[in-house]
């Protein structure tokens, strides 16, 4: 606020005469200087009469036209030869910066304040882009002058800057207050030290669970700005944590993925011994729950905590493979998902996984006896699943991915915008890729040539259009859709263990296309899988099952196939014929056969992560907008010459909220590319647009209109060239 009264008191003077003269004995004043326009020259004077003579004759030579200001560090008793300037033009006398301070203040708030000289002065110094009522709470004593908690902030965020931004006398109180704020005797020493100091203090403060709450306040606002992460991975990397420290007596909220680290091998090793873990519960529980400082947690630990809390809960009740099936669904899909993150996170550390995989497996344990105990009553519903969906009405695409387990597509269906119907199907046996897919497709026989089964689809479906996921845009406009994904499957045989560090990512892809069907105009969408797989986890030869007695044909990782019976109460045997063989045998378990070639990634087998797979529905219902469409699309279908013309026409309807008008740009694709692009046109009921265009020497041009706002796909058809001769050739 000060910066205003000085300038408007440099002003009333300048605004009639373009010299003045400001006095200052004492140089508290001096700071003001640096509030005047840059188009004012000022000239700092000496307080000899040599001096006096050097600034004027600096003016009258170089100041010509110019607004100055001669600024000298005395009273104005001892001027000479500027005294004519201070008479005739003016003088602003700052010798007494408290008489001065206060003067406009009570101008400003009309009322006295009994501030003593040194805080009136430091707010004032801090006062620039504030109003009158900071003031009024600063005379009051209701705000302080000196947010010394919002400038530590600024001090951990860049020292040096705000050290070289402060006036001197300001910063001395504000170094004085920081000290005292950590409680560390003053010492002389340089600002990046004192700034790693102050982090230094509020990490001892989380390590020991003793805090001040203000210095929990500053490392909350600091911990929540983005600005301030990478000043304090820096303050983190030089801050030594305590040795032979117990995670669980730290803060929940200290930012340290090290001590987080340290809670992953101290647990490990309290599961590993059978130890109560109450503790290790209680801080994870309140580590995860905190919202605070949430991108200095690790994110594996929201999966500890879900293997720590797990309990299977009535699994007792369960009499059909359906109520299993929605049991895993609901309650034990989490836990899968928990332990497959905790692999990503911790492959590498074979022996601290160990004791995680152990109770994990605990867990499954239970739920696989359950479910292999209503083996006799598994049947496959996977069957034309794709051609039943798409026999609906209206645009329906239906994903299908090679691998996807539920606990995956649970993940995915989070991530999409609209509600779904999260029904679930069972996979054919074997839960094989070519077994499962030849069934979805509706397949009379196991086809292993993909194009068969896409083929066969057609007989059904004929109209359907089948793509690889990846390739969807705007270009495609399919009435029924098939869009494949086998990235998960593909990944998990090649890496194993290793591949499931991209789950992740598939889950965002496969969620953001889903998303992408809804903006194209597709009504539904369907999102289902072959089969599942299991993790085989961190395995020893003793895991392995050897390959049961009997006459095998073939022996893969997860089921045999036979000719024959077995008398086996460790394996399920089921008598259908599959390719050249009448029986399978699956193990109770969710362990590998013995087989060759690396462990990890298994499907084929009997679990219910291999057998229960999405059958999900996700209905668009968007608020209907302004219909408009292609209204010539028969003379597209017969375009003579090298241009064709596209015409557009909105629907004639009353003019409403949803209705008034719509955005649209047309897009013209070539052999599903995008070749070009027109500009928007805005439509409104019954207006009419016409674009021309070059017909491109390719195959397959296709003509869409897409909403600009919604991407919607709004019509659509395709461009033919006339197969008669061209009439413009003759001329």
């Amino acid at each position: 606020m000060i910066d205003k009264w000085f300038q408007n008191d440099i002003n009333k003077v300048l605004a009639v005469h373009d010299r003045v003269v400001v006095t200052d004995a004492l140089g508290e004043g001096r700071f003001l200087l640096d509030y005047l326009p840059s188009d004012v020259v000022v000239i700092n004077t000496g307080n000899e009469e040599i001096d006096e003579i050097e600034a004027r004759y600096k003016a009258e030579k170089d100041c010509i036209g110019k607004k100055v200001v001669f600024y000298k560090q005395n009273t104005p008793d001892s001027l000479c030869f500027l005294l004519e300037y201070a008479e005739t033009y003016g003088c602003i006398v700052l010798d007494d910066m408290e008489a001065y301070i206060r003067k406009h203040l009570f101008e400003g708030i009309k009322e006295n304040t009994e501030l003593g000289k040194q805080e009136l002065l430091m707010a004032a110094k801090l006062s620039k882009g504030k109003d009158l009522n900071w003031w009024h709470g600063v005379s009051k004593g209701i705000i302080k002058p000196l947010d010394t908690d919002g400038l530590v902030i600024d001090l951990l965020h860049h020292p040096k800057e705000i050290k070289k931004n402060m006036d001197g006398d300001v910063w001395k109180i504000f170094e004085s207050e920081v000290y005292s704020l950590i409680s560390k005797p003053q010492t002389k020493q340089p600002v990046e030290v004192l700034a790693q100091s102050v982090a230094d203090t509020i990490f001892d403060g989380l390590i020991h669970n003793n805090i001040s709450d203000r210095l929990l306040k500053i490392y909350y606002k600091c911990v929540d700005s983005n600005s301030m992460r990478e000043p304090l991975l820096n303050y983190i990397e030089k801050y030594k944590i305590p040795q032979g420290m117990s995670v669980l007596d730290t803060h929940p909220d200290h930012c340290f993925m090290e001590l987080d680290r340290l809670y992953f091998r101290q647990l490990s090793v309290a599961l590993e011994n059978n130890e109560y873990i109450i503790g290790f519960q209680q801080y994870v529980d309140n580590r995860t729950k905190s919202k605070k400082a949430e991108a200095y947690k690790a994110e594996w630990l929201k999966d500890v905590k879900v293997l720590l809390d797990f309990k299977n809960e009535k699994l007792y009740e369960i009499n059909t493979v359906s109520q299993l099936a929605n049991y895993y669904q609901s309650h034990f899909a989490p836990l899968d998902s928990a332990i497959r993150h905790l692999y990503v996170a911790w492959l590498q550390e074979e022996k601290l996984l160990r004791p995680y995989q152990y109770r994990y497996e605990q867990y499954n344990k239970e739920l696989l006896d359950c479910w292999f105990g209503l083996a006799d009553e598994y049947k496959p519903t996977q069957r034309n699943f794709i051609a039943d969906k798409l026999s609906g009405t209206g645009r329906i695409a239906v994903i299908v991915c090679d691998g996807l387990r539920l606990e995956i597509a649970e993940s995915i269906a989070d991530k999409i915008k609209v509600k779904g119907k999260k029904d679930v199907a069972f996979a054919e046996l074997p839960s094989v890729t070519e077994n499962g897919m030849s069934s979805l497709f509706g397949c009379a026989e196991v086809e292993d040539v993909s194009q068969t089964r896409y083929n066969n689809l057609k007989t059904l479906i004929h109209d359907v259009e089948v793509i690889q996921l990846e390739k969807l845009n705007s270009g495609v406009t399919a009435n029924k859709l098939v869009l494949m994904f086998g990235d998960i499957d593909q990944v998990g045989e090649k890496k194993q263990l290793a591949g499931l560090k991209d789950i992740n990512a598939y889950e965002t892809f496969v969620s953001e296309k889903v998303n992408e069907l809804f903006s194209m105009g597709y009504g539904k969408v369907y999102l289902t899988a072959d089969h599942g797989f299991v993790i085989t986890g961190i395995l020893d030869e003793a895991d392995k099952i050897p390959v049961p007695d009997g006459d095998i044909i073939k022996s893969e990782e997860r089921f045999c196939l036979a000719n024959d019976t077995l008398d086996n109460e460790n394996i399920i045997i089921r008598s259908q014929k599959y390719k050249e063989s009448q029986y399978q045998y699956y193990a109770k378990s969710d362990k590998p056969f013995v087989s060759k070639g690396a462990y990890g990634y298994a499907h084929g087998g009997f679990t219910p992560q291999e057998c229960i797979i999405p059958a999900y529905e996700f209905a668009n219902e968007n608020q209907e907008s302004l219909g408009v469409s292609i209204v010539n699309k028969s003379a597209l279908q017969n375009v003579t010459g090298t241009y064709f013309m596209v015409k557009l026409k909105a629907e004639s309807v009353e003019n409403t909220l949803f209705k008034a008008e719509r955005k649209v740009v047309i897009q013209i694709y070539g052999n599903g590319a995008l070749l070009s692009t027109s500009s928007v046109y805005r439509m409104t009921p019954s207006s009419v647009q016409e674009a021309e265009f070059a017909l491109a020497a390719t195959e397959n041009v296709k003509v869409v209109v897409v909403d600009i706002q919604t991407q919607q796909q709004v019509d659509f058809c395709d461009v033919k060239k006339s197969v008669s001769r061209d009439l413009d050739d003759l001329f």
